[in-house]
């Protein structure tokens, strides 16, 4: 299995997913991220317990294999990495699948090993099937609020111009009490899609 990402692709998706990794030693299943390849797409979510970052990248030739967890401050460090290698040529940055437990990252003239994680990933389905209510008075954690829409915006990107039609935008698609409130976002440019999720805290 070969993963093919621009640089623009590889950055955008670092800086995307790189919030919702946990930081919490005693989970070693939240350090992961969780890799979704079909014959169009190659999927990557990670979350922390709080906050659920999933990040679409569109493939033209992949073959597919079952979903899997890799280390996930080693991918996003490993993407960095490859995609500063690679500048903004013509050439890529690629993810390798070895099946002796490992993920080969390269770019142009640097390669990194990231390690295939054997941990049950959370079940996220049932989170990331997003409801269309929205009500007032939800409360969330300032910082997690800030980072999620920042990752989206990795994924956007930035408009060319401020003309009106033109904006790359970040959608909150649902504000609620009790409920995750999701956000979305995606880029012509790229093809990328971002679906973070992030629940909602109660005052003290």
């Amino acid at each position: 299995m070969k993963i093919t990402l621009t640089t623009a692709q590889a950055v955008a998706l670092a800086k995307g997913i790189a919030p919702a990794i946990s930081t919490d030693t005693g989970k070693p299943n939240l350090h992961s991220i969780q890799v979704t390849t079909t014959g169009e797409y190659a999927t990557f979510t990670a979350t922390d317990g709080y906050r659920l970052h999933r990040i679409t990248v569109p493939q033209t030739d992949i073959d597919t294999i079952p979903t899997f967890q890799v280390g996930g401050v080693e991918l996003v460090g490993a993407l960095l990495i490859a995609a500063k290698a690679t500048g903004k040529g013509i050439n890529t940055v690629e993810l390798l699948f070895e099946h002796d437990g490992k993920v080969i990252v390269t770019g142009t003239g640097v390669s990194s090993n990231v390690p295939v994680m054997n941990v049950d990933f959370p079940a996220c389905a049932s989170i990331l099937d997003m409801g269309g209510e929205t009500e007032s008075g939800a409360c969330y954690d300032t910082v997690y609020l800030a980072e999620i829409v920042t990752a989206a915006g990795h994924i956007s990107g930035k408009a060319k111009n401020n003309s009106y039609g033109n904006e790359q935008l970040v959608k909150i698609e649902n504000i609620h009490p009790q409920k995750p409130m999701h956000v979305t976002a995606q880029s012509t440019a790229t093809g990328m899609q971002f679906h973070g999720v992030l629940m909602p805290r109660r005052p003290r």
